[in-house]
C-alpha cells in the first residue's frame, strides 16, 4: 500500500482537529490492532460526519488500546444529500443489505417504518447503527445517515 494512502478508515464520535490525540475504545482498538494489524506511524483515515476526513497516524498500539494523532485534513466536510429512505423492516440479513446499499448510494436519512404488514417484530437499532457505520467507512462517505428512530404507521 502506498505510504500516503491510509490503510484503514474509521468513523469516530469525537471532534477532529490538527494534533488531536485520540484514544480509541475497545472495539475500534481491537479492529485496528488485531484485524488490520496496524503499526506505530501507520496512516489511518478518520471521519465524524462534521469535521471532514482527517489523516491520523498511529501513536501507540497496545493490547487493548490504540492511540491516534490527527495530522491533516484530507477532505472538507460535504453536506449529506436530502434523500430519505422510509422502509418496512425486514428480517435480519435482508435489512442489513438494504441499509448497507442505501448508505453506499448516499441516502441522507434511514427511516424504518413499522406497518400493519411488517414481518419483523422489532428493529435492532444497535445492529442497524453498526451496519450503517461499516458501510460509510467502506464507501468513503463523509457522513453517517441518521437511523435511530422507528416510526409506526397507522
Amino acid at each position: 500500500m502506498p505510504e500516503n494512502k491510509p490503510s484503514a478508515r474509521l468513523f469516530l464520535d469525537c471532534h477532529l482537529a490538527t494534533d488531536a490525540v485520540i484514544e480509541l475504545g475497545r472495539e475500534q482498538s481491537h479492529y485496528l490492532a488485531q484485524v488490520m494489524r496496524v503499526h506505530v506511524a501507520e496512516a489511518i483515515a478518520l471521519f465524524n460526519g462534521c469535521d471532514g476526513e482527517w489523516r491520523a497516524v498511529v501513536s501507540s498500539v497496545e493490547r487493548k488500546a490504540v492511540t491516534l494523532t490527527c495530522q491533516t485534513r484530507l477532505r472538507e466536510q460535504a453536506e449529506a444529500p436530502d434523500v430519505w429512505l422510509a422502509f418496512a423492516p425486514l428480517k435480519k440479513t435482508r435489512i442489513d443489505f438494504v441499509v448497507e446499499k442505501a448508505t453506499e448510494l448516499g441516502v441522507g436519512r434511514l427511516l424504518p417504518v413499522v406497518t400493519q404488514y411488517t414481518v419483523a417484530a422489532r428493529v435492532n437499532i444497535e445492529r442497524l447503527s453498526a451496519r450503517v457505520i461499516e458501510a460509510a467507512e467502506q464507501c468513503e462517505r463523509l457522513t453517517v445517515p441518521p437511523h435511530n428512530a422507528t416510526l409506526r404507521a397507522r
